[in-house]
């Protein structure tokens, strides 16, 4: 086979083939119905766009910022996406909260671009493996929210895409490219990115493909990647290591890398935790006959093999676990099982079928399930309407399981679960009209206190420009009562009595609790609480 034509410049317009631009529309479409139906998640989603936005108040390019203080456990490129779609379209809930997921549409043509380095007539694997990356469970829950691991998993593949370019050519300038997705992605999400990219990249002996350049400048090249990455990331550490202060540095230097793996944080879980959820996180394919012989036949194949099992290995490994540390080797999962739908039309998707009529069974009585765990938000009767997309799916591929139909059932079942229960969702998650009711505090110059662990949730979407005042215990509080006796104090709480609702000049159910804004007057109320 040619090598010029293996080593044609795989270009962003592949969007025009069929499985990423399918990938892409339908993913768009996934996104916005989320966007309009659901809020933002406290505590992770409205914290990142709190810190972009304290960002963007102070001109603060180099450290991120968490109510007033340095933010060292995040690196910037996040925060720096959403401040570019703000300076190019405003500060509105729809662009901030689009941003990162419209970049992260860019994995859909960057993965079939991998593939062509290949086998530029891999046509099938190619259409595929964008599709069936979309219909992950854990891809299709994480794909929409403003979070560093659909973003984290794009800069990988631009990493794996250069490297794979160089493989196939032999073109050192192609390192470049590989060293810049290197760098982006410690930017996105630190040094962890080594535990994906260095088993992939020293392991390219094993999968590389036919007719690959002499293996003897891999390790060199590994190298090279690797320096220009490490580089790019300097660049922004060192100067923001200046700008932030020693405690910043250190945690930057320090805490992004080795800390996060000597020490499990608040994550520490058994060697094993991963296994028992691959088959859910993993699902429609999970329950499909594509595991089967030969699982290492072809380059491809041992290529999408190395970039899942080394990294699953090194996490099982590493004490600290959380399901979307596992984002980065879905494109590699997706691909080996495009690998398979290839080679024909699957089958034995009865499996597939029974969940799915699990599922309609859990919509059908949604909104008697959804009452008891959100009793202050009941669902209409009309939400289990939303049981016919789930059983349609079930009965069509009982019948014959097509590969159309089997990338489509699941996701569109999942959409359809979340739409059905996004009242009861926004109910207990969304704190907007808490951040609202502060921001009116803040323009009457009401000083506000926080009692508790707090993770900066009202400012974007308040968009408040004070830092807000807290404390970790209520003892800690009595001498800013003392000196604010105008003030209002905030606190979750599982269980508030009727004199404190009736106290409270708002409150709210907030994540299985209550979110009560108190007037300091109110103080004994509170102080029996605790």
């Amino acid at each position: 086979m040619p090598l010029t034509r293996l080593d044609t410049r795989p270009r962003l317009v592949a969007l025009a083939r069929p499985g990423a631009a399918l990938a892409v529309a339908l993913a768009a479409l996934f996104c916005v119905l989320r966007i309009d139906h659901l809020p933002l998640m406290p505590i992770d989603e409205t914290r990142y766009l709190s810190v972009a936005w304290e960002m963007w108040q102070h001109q603060s390019f180099l450290v991120p910022l968490l109510n007033g203080e340095p933010y060292p456990h995040k690196p910037p490129l996040l925060f720096w996406v959403i401040q570019s779609a703000w300076a190019l379209f405003g500060t509105s809930d729809w662009v901030s909260r689009l941003a990162v997921p419209a970049v992260g549409l860019l994995a859909y043509p960057l993965l079939p671009a991998i593939l062509r380095q290949f086998d530029p007539d891999a046509h099938q694997e190619a259409r595929w493996a964008p599709l069936v990356l979309m219909s992950l469970t854990l891809w299709f829950v994480y794909q929409a929210l403003s979070m560093f691991d659909v973003l984290f998993t794009t800069c990988f593949l631009v990493a794996v895409l250069g490297w794979v370019r160089y493989v196939r050519s032999g073109r050192t300038t192609l390192l470049l490219l590989a060293g810049v997705g290197v760098g982006l992605s410690v930017l996105a999400k630190g040094p962890v990115v080594l535990l994906y990219w260095l088993p992939l990249a020293l392991g390219t002996r094993f999968w590389r493909p036919a007719g690959a350049a002499p293996a003897r400048r891999y390790w060199a090249g590994v190298l090279a990647a690797t320096l220009i990455g490490a580089g790019i990331a300097l660049a922004w550490a060192i100067p923001a290591a200046l700008a932030g202060g020693s405690d910043y540095a250190e945690a930057i230097f320090w805490g992004q890398s080795a800390g996060r793996v000597t020490n499990a944080f608040e994550h520490a879980r058994p060697w094993y935790w991963y296994l028992p959820l691959l088959p859910l996180l993993t699902l429609p394919w999970s329950g499909m006959a594509v595991w089967g012989r030969p699982w290492l036949a072809t380059p491809l194949q041992r290529f999408a093999a190395w970039g899942c099992l080394p990294p699953l290995l090194l996490l099982s490994l590493v004490s600290g676990k959380q399901i979307h540390y596992l984002m980065p080797i879905l494109p590699f999962l997706a691909t080996w099982i495009a690998s398979r739908l290839a080679a024909g039309r699957p089958h034995r998707a009865r499996v597939v079928s029974l969940v799915l009529a699990l599922v309609t069974l859990l919509l059908a009585a949604l909104p008697e399930i959804a009452g008891h765990f959100y009793p202050q938000a009941p669902l209409p009767g009309a939400a289990r309407l939303a049981a016919l997309v789930p059983a349609a799916f079930a009965v069509l591929l009982w019948r014959r399981a097509h590969r159309l139909t089997l990338t489509l059932a699941w996701p569109l079942s999942l959409l359809a679960l979340l739409l059905a229960v996004s009242p009861a969702i926004r109910g207990y998650y969304d704190i907007q009209p808490a951040a609202r009711q502060l921001a009116r505090l803040e323009a009457r110059h009401v000083p506000v206190a926080y009692l508790g662990n707090y993770a900066d949730q009202f400012r974007f979407l308040g968009r408040t420009q004070e830092t807000m005042t807290v404390f970790g215990s209520a003892a800690a509080f009595t001498a800013w009562r003392e000196a604010h006796p105008q003030g209002v104090m905030i606190e979750v709480l599982k269980r508030p009595d009727a004199d404190l609702l009736a106290a409270a000049v708002y409150h709210q159910p907030y994540r299985g609790s209550h979110l009560l804004l108190i007037p300091v007057a109110a103080w004994p109320l509170l102080a029996d609480a605790h």
